[in-house]
């Protein structure tokens, strides 16, 4: 925020650190966070994120120094984004279970969708009031309407099932996807899964291509002769992107499956990324608006696709806690591909290989969805265990 960078004269790189912290305990939060929605519901995650988030925006307007806005925001407000996600996205799984991969996409769309919306309104509130008075603005606004939600959100009950639906007759996008097991595989027991480890290593693999372009394709269009303007036209494009992509890829697979659609979107990244870096070695600045529109729609695709593969592999009851384990692989990513990349562009001065990195990584990303993780192998792993069968 160039507000803060003005007012106490930090770097760039400074002023990121409180929100590199949020992501990571937004991240390593969700965990604990889905194991409590799971065996008490939403609504006390709902109420302590709305206090949370209140406490945050409250402390932070009241920052002097770095450590204290790395505790209020970084820590805080990361513990106030785990706890409302995780309840929004394993409540609304447990909802529609004949419609996973949709009901996912809206839920993480509408994540998407509230930085485009609240976004405008923060600058406003900065420009016309102090990023002081913005932040208790913001406050009050999201842990209001947090609040609201604690009153509504709550978990089905147990062994619900849409009205009519019949998951051994259902049709179309409302049977369930070829991942689909049948059993509940508790938190620990999941980990034991290869299955598993196999995902969440594709989860990085993929998400540290997205973040490479989310934050460095901006300087490479500097780089190439784009304005400032034109360049930030450019983040914008990534964004809508990355909302269009949860929105269809995510419900596609109701009708292909998850890991068709886990191919689909690793091919897609590869294709941004190669892309990204032909403009950079060739001086093609239109071909990064390709780029923009493919990473940023794969990036939003993986990432609503992730929670109803998770509930269709290891289950429904424990998906809040499971989801969140997978989770984490966000929070390596967002950590790992900018970093990544920008080491790169030191040691070369140039963007020219650094996103042909980000694509190899792509391509054991793809194999994984298409040859190593197979459904029936869990299956097979559960009735060895012996575990309960899903409801629904």
């Amino acid at each position: 925020m160039p507000s803060l960078q003005a007012e106490f004269g930090w770097s760039r790189a400074t002023v990121t650190i409180p929100f590199t912290v949020a992501g990571l305990v937004f991240a390593f939060g969700m965990a604990p966070a889905g194991r409590i929605q799971d065996l008490k519901g939403p609504r006390p995650l709902v109420i302590a994120s709305a206090v949370l988030s209140i406490v945050g925006y409250g402390l932070s307007a009241m920052a002097q120094n770095l450590p204290w806005l790395v505790i209020s925001y970084g820590i805080i407000m990361g513990a106030a984004m785990a706890t409302g996600y995780s309840a929004a996205v394993a409540g609304g799984l447990k909802w529609f279970p004949d419609m996973k991969g949709s009901a996912t996409g809206i839920l993480v769309g509408g994540f998407g969708a509230a930085a485009a919306v609240f976004g405008p309104i923060a600058h406003f509130a900065v420009a016309e009031f102090g990023w002081r008075n913005a932040f208790l603005i913001l406050g009050v606004v999201f842990s209001s309407i947090i609040g609201l939600c604690s009153f509504i959100l709550v978990n089905p009950p147990q062994g619900w099932r849409p009205a009519g639906w019949d998951p051994a007759k259902a049709q179309g996008i409302r049977k369930h996807s070829p991942e689909y097991t049948g059993y509940e595989f508790p938190f620990k027991t999941m980990l034991q899964t290869r299955q598993f480890w196999l995902m969440w290593t594709q989860y990085i693999l993929i998400l540290c291509g997205g973040f490479s372009i989310i934050v460095h394709l901006r300087p490479l269009a500097l780089d190439l002769g784009f304005s400032a303007a034109a360049a930030t036209g450019l983040v914008a494009i990534i964004s809508l992107s990355n909302l269009g992509g949860r929105f269809v890829l995510s419900p596609l697979s109701d009708v292909i499956g998850r890991l068709k659609s886990f191919t689909i979107v690793g091919s897609l990244m590869t294709t941004a990324t190669v892309a990204a870096s032909i403009a950079s070695i060739y001086g093609i600045p239109n071909l990064l608006y390709f780029s923009a529109i493919v990473g940023g729609t794969a990036f939003g695709g993986y990432l609503a696709l992730s929670p109803a593969f998770t509930a269709d592999m290891w289950g429904m009851k424990s998906v809040g806690a499971n989801y969140g384990a997978m989770f984490t692989g966000w929070g390596l990513a967002s950590f790992i591909g900018p970093f990544l990349a920008g080491l790169m562009y030191d040691a070369a001065a140039s963007y020219n290989y650094v996103f042909f990195v980000f694509a190899a990584l792509c391509v054991p990303a793809v194999l994984i969805a298409l040859l190593f993780v197979k459904a029936a192998h869990l299956k097979a792993r559960a009735m060895e265990l012996g575990l309960d069968k899903c409801e629904a």
